[in-house]
């Protein structure tokens, strides 16, 4: 007796032949190519804003703060960068401390000293650090106009090298109804833009990184497309023939087994 019904041997055959055509298709070049992940953007690290050491007037204690926040949230927002916040609690500046590579001091805002920033991103395993201070910060609360300047250096961290130094200054006026956090915004928005503008994020020369990435061989959509038809109309047919119930492919029953 026969113990496979030809139903059974019609759809185990149909799934067999799709498999074998769609397999081309599955581990074929291009679509190997297509499913490599896209090179990782350069990482940087974000030290944080704070007044220069000869820097005598008052600064509001957010001001730093806001500043690190938002050039860090641009900087996020063009695409290319992945962007790590600097905090003395991360494990490997932690650590550094611990080994004494750095001192407290050192990883202690204001970041002025090149040579610093570019240690805190090999500790932390960055390509580059962005550190900013603030050179110069007035307000008036009769007009409601505060004035900011700050400078920013764009550092490497494989070369040590100061890529790009800008330095801006702002103004901000508000209405008579805005408060002093209010029209402080409005200098951080506008400095974070003034520095972005000046350090030409985008350009080779300060943010590619030093390695340039193979360039992906081209894939021709036409084939892959074709094949995929192909596929669909074999499990089209293959499926309508197990259904059919006489219609499909007919095999001969395997040969008994010898007694």
């Amino acid at each position: 007796m026969n113990p496979f019904r030809r139903a059974s041997v019609r759809m185990w055959t149909a799934r067999a032949v799709v498999c074998a055509m769609l397999s081309p298709i599955l581990f074929s070049p291009a679509v190997a190519v297509a499913a490599q992940d896209k090179p990782l953007p350069p990482t940087v690290v974000a030290l944080p804003f704070a007044p220069s050491m000869e820097m005598s007037g008052t600064v509001p204690a957010t001001l730093g703060a806001s500043l690190t926040r938002a050039l860090s949230s641009s900087l996020r927002g063009t695409g290319k960068f992945d962007v790590i916040q600097f905090t003395t609690a991360h494990p490997s500046i932690a650590r550094a401390v611990e080994e004494q590579r750095l001192r407290t001091a050192q990883v202690t805002p204001p970041f002025e000293d090149p040579e610093v920033a570019v240690q805190i991103a090999r500790e932390m395993g960055t390509e580059y650090a962005i550190a900013g201070v603030i050179e110069d910060y007035t307000y008036d609360a009769g007009s409601q106009k505060a004035t900011l300047a700050v400078s920013v250096q764009w550092l490497e961290a494989k070369s040590g090298q100061a890529l790009k130094t800008v330095a801006i200054s702002v103004e901000a006026q508000g209405s008579a109804a805005s408060t002093q956090d209010e029209v402080d915004a409005k200098a951080v928005a506008e400095a974070v833009n003034r520095v972005l503008s000046e350090l030409a994020i985008g350009e080779v020369s300060v943010v590619q990184p030093t390695q340039v990435p193979a360039k992906k061989p081209s894939v021709k959509r036409g084939n892959s497309l074709g094949w995929i038809v192909l596929g669909i109309g074999l499990i089209a047919a293959f499926a309508s023939g197990a259904r059919g119930g006489g219609e499909g492919l007919d095999l001969p029953p395997p040969a008994p087994l010898a007694q």
